[in-house]
């Protein structure tokens, strides 16, 4: 007990590392993958979202008119004044997000152009703060204008009102787009599986910079004759530690495992206790790698700033080998290879084919089984480096 109490003494005497590690990565993991924002979009169709517009035109003629009436049907065309003052007020208070300015002769110009081969007149488009709808529009608007063009081109003897006719009968052609969700991505359970993918960075950063402190300090020399010379066998002061590291471990991945439950509404949206209960022990597997790596890192003699360093590291290149950033799928077959020998990895697996799967089957839990048991081998083969070392250190 008085073993227990002086590492969880220790773990609390580094309250910025708690704060950091498990809070702060905790709430970052709900940032990143979106929190509970699961929505059903099966079937809903993709509408763009319009700007809002000024639309100058200082020719009048038939052709120009038609180009104002097809980004009116396209965008919000706001009434705003010819005026040098009043266009940038507009730009400059957000009121429209770009001015489209239609020069003065453009329809006799477009056409004269088009039909000689040449070079079609440009119309000029000013950008606002929402730089995205300034370029589209300018986009659509260069567009209409090459419809245009091709058709007096192909029609020589078509006035410039039948030209704005086949120019609005062309833009009013629209590929049907409709969005699909993949259910076995994207489905209520996804939330919590981003989360738990990504809170592979935060446990492995916590328990290696927090328990390696616990360990390194354990390990000083001073620390380690006092205890030698307590009546208590050394056997036993060993499994006091490893007893406390391990209930330091279960705390930070409760608390882990608690923020992704609660914010990601999965028991709302229908994923199963059951599935999520696999899911978290799953975790708790994993959790025991990074408890093993701080076991060797303290037996290196690393202290403080090596400890944060490495964890770090460590976490960013586990949680990515696992795909918490990226898809292991859209990466190099070296990277792909790569992946396998991560805990990250296998872990992942377990968890989506956990959250992911409608019933518990024989078939997922040998998948889960095979997936956690080669995630227990990586913290066996860290303890049995630990132990190497630790065996090795007397005799130098």
């Amino acid at each position: 007990m008085r073993i227990c109490k002086s590492v969880f003494g220790i773990a609390l005497a580094h309250p910025i590392y708690l704060g950091v590690y498990v809070v702060f990565l905790s709430l970052l993991g709900i940032f990143l993958t979106g929190g509970s924002t699961y929505v059903d979009t099966a079937g809903t169709t993709y509408v763009a979202e319009p700007a809002n517009l000024a639309v100058v035109d200082r020719d009048g003629s038939a052709l120009s008119q038609a180009l104002k009436a097809y980004l009116a049907d396209m965008h919000n065309v706001a009434d705003v004044a010819d005026d040098e003052f009043a266009l940038q007020d507009a730009l400059a208070t957000n009121t429209v997000d770009a001015v489209v300015i239609v020069p003065e002769g453009f329809g006799s110009d477009c056409l004269a152009a088009a039909r000689a081969g040449e070079e079609l007149p440009k119309v000029e488009v000013a950008y606002g703060g929402y730089t995205q709808a300034s370029a589209l529009a300018e986009q659509q608007a260069v567009r209409w204008v090459q419809l245009a063009g091709a058709a007096a081109a192909l029609e020589p003897e078509a006035d410039v009102s039948r030209i704005a006719e086949l120019a609005a009968a062309a833009t009013a052609e629209r590929a049907d787009t409709e969005v699909i969700e993949v259910s076995s991505s994207r489905g209520p359970s996804y939330p919590l599986g981003a989360y738990l993918s990504f809170s592979t960075y935060t446990i492995v950063c916590s328990v290696v910079v927090c328990v390696g402190l616990v360990l390194t300090k354990m390990s000083e020399q001073d620390v380690r004759r006092r205890m030698l010379v307590s009546p208590t066998r050394p056997w036993r002061l060993s499994a006091g530690v490893l007893v406390a590291c391990l209930a330091l471990v279960l705390c930070v991945w409760a608390l882990t495992s608690a923020v992704g439950v609660i914010s990601s509404g999965a028991l709302a949206n229908g994923v199963g206790a059951v599935q999520i209960a696999l899911a978290l022990g799953a975790m708790l597997a994993f959790s025991l790698v990074p408890l093993a790596f701080a076991f060797v890192l303290s037996q290196l003699g690393f202290r403080e700033e090596g400890l944060n360093a490495l964890g770090n590291l460590g976490g960013m290149v586990s949680s990515f080998l696992g795909g918490a950033w990226v898809p292991i799928a859209l990466l190099g077959d070296a990277v792909q290879t790569a992946a396998l020998f991560s805990p990250a990895y296998w872990t992942n697996d377990a968890v989506t084919a956990a959250l992911t799967s409608p019933s518990i089957t024989e078939e997922l839990l040998l998948r889960m089984g095979t997936d956690v048991g080669v995630t227990l081998l990586f913290a066996v083969a860290f303890t049995a480096v630990g132990l190497a070392l630790g065996r090795a250190r007397p005799r130098a």
